[in-house]
């Protein structure tokens, strides 16, 4: 009896597992393969949503010129930034921990920024990314901005 009982337990706690892993997002794929899917979603147009569901709803992402603290205001920003990039090439990648850093060339349609170097940062929990911190210079970016709001 206790040996059945025992079983019982065991099975109880593989089912439980299994089921736990099931409802996780993204459960079956690493940290990098997580990024690397939200990035190439800014190479297809058919794929963005597909990104975007990758994010936490309180994902917070900043870069040089805004923080944003929802996926919502990430959505809205997302919207503009997919009119303007065209690709995003990843140059390397690594991972610490829930921490994986990017190296990465994305390209624009914005006539004298066709092509930016960058690094960003990417926090993932869970099978999905909760935070990011994208690094470049955007210095010619506040001056394209500031010139198509005039």
């Amino acid at each position: 009896m206790r040996l059945m009982n025992y079983a019982l337990i065991v099975g109880i706690i593989l089912f439980s597992i299994n089921s736990y892993a099931q409802k996780m997002p993204n459960s079956d794929m690493t940290n990098q393969e997580i990024v690397k899917k939200f990035l190439n979603g800014f190479n297809n147009p058919a794929e963005i949503q597909e990104s975007l569901d990758l994010l936490t709803a309180d994902y917070k992402f900043k870069n040089p010129m805004v923080k944003l603290n929802s996926k919502t205001e990430f959505i809205e920003l997302a919207k503009q930034i997919g009119a303007v990039i065209t690709a995003i090439e990843i140059i390397n990648i690594a991972e610490n921990g829930n921490w994986v850093a990017v190296f990465y060339n994305f390209k624009s349609s914005v006539e004298g920024l066709e092509s930016n170097t960058a690094t960003e940062w990417f926090r993932v929990e869970n099978g999905r990314i909760k935070e990011s911190n994208l690094i470049y210079d955007a210095s010619e970016w506040r001056n394209f901005y500031a010139k198509i709001e005039k």
